[in-house]
């Protein structure tokens, strides 16, 4: 009590103004804040505007890059590129085309002009088809420029799945030296020079490939016998080829020598008879598959020659017969039926035909010919000249004992090969000799039997077989 209070003494007076500098720099750092988001913001404004330019200048880039200005109109440039990339490789198709045209080979001769252009269709088998035999001997032909070769079969993937490994070398062989090798007629180019088509496919066939031949524009097609399988398809296909293509069939017997001066002596003997006797050397047992592989018959098949022969050069047609008389003796005529291959039990199939057959024909102008045709008779076969007594003046055979001795050590060498390649092989080269003239000169190939001799052998043929089954039936 009494005693006076003291005035309070602050303890320290820095820290009397504590709140004021708090606030104070509470301010400056939301300042700094504020001043660095908007600074922020200006340099992000400012990179998107930047970028944004980049990306307007990249994008003028790019469309002056993929446009190109043509007559003041603008056209990307993948267009342009594209329409003169296509230019480009149509104009080099076409010159690689020309180039083709002039330096590809089209045959195994197409070097020469003076040649004419042949197309083997129905080639078979090497030493086996007839067509390749042909094919074989027009290689060698100065005068003929091999195209093409059709086969039907063994160049047909669905119809021969298993190919010969010699008929691939023939391909391989034949493609090398130019030859085009297909399956079918309408594979080729149309013909634009003198082309000869050689069709010896089988004689069902035939009516359909000629057709197609047609459509191809052929000078002159040889056909091998007998042409079709009947008259009717035989006339149909006259008429396709009209005036526009000569037609010859390939009857061989017309050219050969041994024919030739029998007929000619015959024309020297008074009332003469000639009878004509055709040998293959088929076995008995080969008969099947010779049965089944000409369906058409013997007489249609390997008679046929010697029809042809009565047709061309003793007026003989089923009009101008007088008389037929068959000789029904089993040696001479003999009619059998044969299991079909590749057939068997319980259903097996049958074909019946000729192995032989014999008959002598009497014209209604007193001309006397016989023929005898032996399916197993051997190689030999030959043609006879009898007076008007029945007496043999002359006999001629074919092949002669030389020829023969030179066909034997063939076949002994090429077991192969056919025989009557060998045989008959001068013959053919004859005949395909005048067609190829013939095509060349524009003229009628002398002594080759035409569509015309053709229509009447087989009228022949069905009108003998008629006759030959009533007589053997009986």
């Amino acid at each position: 009590p009494g005693h006076k209070p003291t005035k309070a003494m602050p303890r320290n007076r820095c820290l009397a103004g504590w709140p004021a500098l708090l606030l104070v720099l509470f301010s400056l750092i939301i300042c700094s804040s504020a001043i660095d988001l908007f600074g922020r913001k200006k340099l992000k404004r400012q990179a998107e505007i930047a970028a944004a330019q980049k990306a307007a200048e990249e994008a003028e880039a790019k469309k002056r890059a993929n446009t190109i200005v043509i007559g003041g109109l603008e056209h990307k440039t993948e267009k342009v590129y594209g329409f003169v990339g296509a230019v480009a490789v149509i104009l080099s198709s076409l010159v690689i085309q020309r180039l083709g045209s002039n330096d590809a080979k089209e045959g195994n001769n197409s070097s020469s002009k003076s040649t004419v252009d042949v197309v083997i269709v129905g080639c078979g088998l090497p030493r086996k088809g007839m067509g390749w035999y042909h094919l074989t001997q027009l290689l060698e032909m100065e005068k003929v420029n091999v195209l093409a070769v059709v086969e039907p079969f063994f160049l047909n993937g669905k119809l021969c799945k298993d190919v010969p490994p010699s008929f691939s070398e023939l391909v391989k062989s034949l493609e090398e030296k130019g030859v085009q090798c297909v399956a079918n007629v309408t594979d080729l180019k149309s013909f634009s020079r003198p082309t000869v088509c050689l069709i010896a496919g089988r004689t069902p066939d035939n009516p359909k490939l000629f057709r197609e031949c047609m459509q191809k524009g052929p000078s002159v097609i040889y056909l091998e016998k007998p042409g079709a399988p009947s008259v009717s398809e035989l006339e149909e296909m006259k008429t396709v080829a009209r005036e526009k293509t000569m037609v010859y069939i390939g009857y061989n017997k017309n050219v050969t020598p041994y024919v030739q001066k029998a007929i000619q002596l015959s024309r020297q003997v008074k009332n003469s008879h000639v009878f004509f006797c055709h040998n293959n050397s088929y076995s008995q047992n080969d008969l099947p598959e010779v049965f089944s592989r000409n369906p058409e018959g013997m007489l249609k098949n390997m008679a046929i020659h010697e029809l042809a022969l009565l047709v061309t050069f003793f007026g003989v047609t089923v009009d101008s017969i007088d008389k037929l008389k068959v000789n029904t003796s089993q040696l001479f005529s003999e009619k059998i039926s044969v299991w079909v291959p590749g057939t068997s039990m319980p259903n097996p199939k049958y074909i019946s035909d000729f192995s032989r057959v014999a008959f002598r024909i009497t014209t209604k102008s007193g001309a006397n010919v016989s023929v005898m045709a032996d399916r197993c008779g051997g190689n030999i076969s030959f043609a006879v000249v009898k007076d008007e007594a029945g007496k043999e003046v002359q006999k001629f055979e074919f092949p002669d004992a030389e020829t023969a001795k030179i066909v034997e050590e063939s076949v002994k060498s090429d077991p192969e090969m056919m025989p009557y390649f060998f045989i008959q092989s001068n013959d053919y080269l004859e005949l395909k000799n005048r067609v190829i003239a013939s095509a060349l000169e524009g003229k009628v190939a002398e002594g080759v039997a035409t569509i015309d001799t053709g229509i009447e052998a087989l009228k022949l043929a069905e009108y003998i077989t008629n006759e030959m089954n009533k007589a053997l039936d009986k």
